[in-house]
C-alpha cells in the first residue's frame, strides 16, 4: 500500500517537470514552461496570442489541479500516519491499564489473605485459649484422671501448635 502511494507521488512529481497535455479545439498539445509542441513541433509562433494564452491557462488550472491532487494525498497520508500512531498509543494505554488492573488484584488478594490469616490466628488462639481454661478448672477441681489429663494436655498442645503454624503464615504474608 505504502509502495502504491509512493509510486502516485513520484508520478505525479515527474508530470510536474515534464510537459502538461491540453486538449484545444480537438487538439492536443504539450505545454513546457513557454514553448507549445504539437505532435512533438513546435507550434508556439503559429498559434495566435489568444490560442496560447488559452493553451497556458489550461495548462496551469491541469498543473493547480495535479497539485492539488497531490497535496490531498498527502493530507491523508499524514492523517493515517496519525491514526495508526494514534491506535498504537491506544494498544499501549490499554496494555498499561491492564498491567495496573493485574497489580490491583494481586494486592487486593494479599490483603484478603492476610486478613484470612489474621483471623485464623484468632480463632487459633481463641480455642487454644478457652481448651486451657477448661483444663485449668477440671483439674483444679480434680476430676481428671490421668489419661483425661493426658489427653487434655496432648489437645492443648495441639492447639498451640495450631496457634504457632497461624502465626507463622501470618509472618509470611
Amino acid at each position: 500500500m505504502k509502495s502504491i502511494i509512493t509510486l502516485i507521488i513520484i508520478l505525479l512529481g515527474v508530470s510536474f517537470s515534464f510537459a502538461q497535455e491540453v486538449t484545444l479545439d480537438n487538439q492536443i498539445y504539450q505545454v513546457d514552461k513557454k514553448t507549445i509542441m504539437s505532435n512533438g513541433e513546435d507550434v508556439t509562433n503559429v498559434l495566435n496570442e489568444e490560442q496560447q494564452q488559452k493553451i497556458f491557462d489550461l495548462a496551469e488550472v491541469k498543473r493547480k489541479e495535479l497539485k492539488q491532487i497531490e497535496l490531498e494525498q498527502k493530507a491523508s497520508e499524514k492523517a493515517k500516519k496519525q491514526a495508526e500512531k494514534q491506535a498504537k498509543q491506544l494498544k499501549k494505554l490499554e496494555k498499561q491499564q491492564k498491567k495496573t488492573q493485574k497489580a490491583l488484584k494481586k494486592k487486593e488478594n494479599a490483603i484478603a489473605k492476610k486478613a484470612k490469616a489474621e483471623k485464623q490466628l484468632a480463632k487459633a488462639e481463641k480455642e487454644a485459649k478457652k481448651a486451657q481454661s477448661k483444663y485449668e478448672k477440671l483439674s483444679k477441681k480434680g476430676k481428671l484422671s490421668t489419661e483425661d489429663e493426658a489427653k487434655w494436655l496432648k489437645k492443648i498442645e495441639k492447639l498451640n501448635d495450631k496457634v504457632a503454624k497461624a502465626e507463622k503464615k501470618l509472618k509470611k504474608l
